[in-house]
């Protein structure tokens, strides 16, 4: 999908969200690259972005697309992140919810996309043109440098994820995958977006058939309930300390 699609923002939706721009700059992740900005920039940046709605499975960034000149901020719903591996399997690395942004690292180099977003929900999106951002950064010095300390931080948490990956075995990685989606707006331990096992196994790194088996096991020890396809987290602590520490030996 390219930029060439987008849908322009009518005055009255702008005007309702300049007023919402606090709380736009309030919900972006610490680590956005964003946050390299200041708020009358993020401001001028949003001018020019355009909304997009979407379906489930909806794709939003394309994997392989060759130009990649925007990033995408979620403003309701959810997008999956992932990527098609060059044996075929898909690897999930994300969910994205309101608040977070996606592809941008699109907005420094426009190079080609390297995972695929799709909408899990209906979705709204805003779709951030890279050319502003770099205009934006490229006028502050402040800017570049936060820029450069963030890139260098995930460097360092991507260095540990692979890590941990290769350390921790099925429990632990199935575990972390099931913390990540548990929906922090909700007290009963419901995942976000409903995955299938086929989605949580892409997200967690392992075989759907070994996530049945492990599924079925915490049921029956009363760590997580099921209702058909709907999952349900009874003792989170307990999968926290699995994520984080891995198996007893």
């Amino acid at each position: 999908m390219h930029a060439r699609l987008r849908v322009p923002i009518t005055f009255a939706w702008w005007e309702k969200a300049m007023e919402a721009l606090s709380d736009m700059m309030a919900n972006l992740p610490p680590d956005s690259l964003l946050m390299a900005l200041d708020p009358q920039q993020i401001e001028a940046l949003l001018k020019d972005a355009t909304r997009r709605d979407l379906k489930p499975d909806d794709v939003v960034i394309n994997q392989g697309d060759e130009n990649g000149d925007y990033a995408v901020y979620v403003l309701s719903g959810g997008l999956k992140i992932g990527f098609v591996s060059a044996g075929g399997r898909e690897i999930i690395l994300s969910y994205c919810a309101p608040g977070e942004v996606v592809g941008e690292i699109a907005l420094l180099d426009s190079g080609p996309r390297t995972a695929t977003a799709t909408a899990v929900v209906e979705s709204s999106v805003l779709l951030l043109p890279s050319k502003n951002f770099l205009e934006a950064v490229s006028s502050s010095p402040a800017s570049v440098a936060r820029i450069m300390r963030e890139l260098a931080q995930r460097v360092r948490q991507q260095n540990l994820i692979i890590e941990s990956d290769r350390t921790f075995s099925m429990g632990p990685r199935l575990a972390r995958a099931l913390v990540r989606l548990v929906d922090k707006d909700r007290t009963d331990g419901r995942l976000l977006y409903n995955p299938s096992q086929s989605d949580l196994g892409a997200f967690a790194g392992l075989a759907r058939e070994n996530v049945s088996r492990l599924l079925s096991e915490w049921e029956s020890q009363d760590i997580i309930a099921r209702d058909g396809r709907t999952l349900t987290v009874r003792d989170v602590e307990y999968l926290r300390s699995l994520a984080e520490f891995g198996e007893e030996t």
